[in-house]
């Protein structure tokens, strides 16, 4: 699988070593999220300890949410906050879009292994590792 660019973003995971393995993309497309596992990183990245996030299980199924999974939500600021003013300001986004804002959080959240990046490196999220995908219901 190669992320595309637009509305997709590639989930990297890092082994101890710092070594990157492409093992998802998101995708938001016509209000919709989608989220997929590349089944070859994902194999690659198991021989160095990768497991599927829980409510992710099967890395060969397709996984979509009318709103942002509940996983990668968590992880953005003032989510579900009424007012979001100074997020927009911090970064530099004119409307609220919890998918661009995902793309743009950076290394603001430096605890983890997993981290989503922009198809051409721009921008990336870094999930925090103690917060997994067990809220997901």
């Amino acid at each position: 699988m190669t992320c595309k660019s637009g509305s997709t973003i590639c989930m990297m995971w890092k082994n101890k070593e710092g070594q990157s393995f492409n093992v998802g993309e998101l995708s938001k497309k016509t209000g919709k999220y989608y989220f997929r596992y590349d089944i070859n990183g994902v194999e690659n990245a198991k021989e160095y300890g990768f497991c599927p996030l829980p409510y992710f299980p099967k890395i060969d199924a397709k996984y979509f949410r009318e709103e942002l999974f509940r996983t990668f939500s968590k992880y953005i600021p003032g989510h579900g906050k009424k007012d979001k003013t100074s997020i927009l300001k911090e970064y530099g986004l004119e409307k609220y879009d919890d998918f661009e804002l995902l793309k743009k959080i950076g290394d603001k959240m430096l605890n983890d292994n997993i981290e989503f990046i922009s198809p051409f490196g721009e921008e990336k999220t870094v999930l925090d590792e103690e917060h997994s995908a067990l809220d997901e219901k």
